[in-house]
């Protein structure tokens, strides 16, 4: 095996990884649009996003990686919110 193909088994890996996690994280994301929706409480909260980017942005060490990671996290921030907006037009709430 060729360390090229070594970093491709490597990435296949972590692409399953992430796969795993994006899936339990949309789980969990479930749960909170449902706790939401019972109590009447907003899908975005601006404020609670923005805590949520720096706590995890601030986990990248590599400055050169950190902005590429902000940039996917906010797109994963993004899909939640369409996620949960989905979810409370299929139960009649805008």
């Amino acid at each position: 095996m060729t360390e090229l193909d070594q970093a491709r088994a490597v990435i296949d890996e972590i692409d399953r990884e992430i796969a795993a996690l994006f899936t339990k994280r949309f789980e969990a994301v479930r749960t909170i649009i449902a706790y939401k929706i019972e109590h009447d409480l907003p899908v975005y909260v601006p404020g609670r996003e923005a805590e949520i980017i720096a706590a995890n942005t601030r986990r990248i060490t590599d400055e050169k990686v950190r902005e590429h990671f902000r940039e996917v996290y906010l797109a994963i921030l993004r899909e939640s919110k369409l996620y949960q907006q989905e979810i409370a037009r299929e139960k009649g709430i805008q």
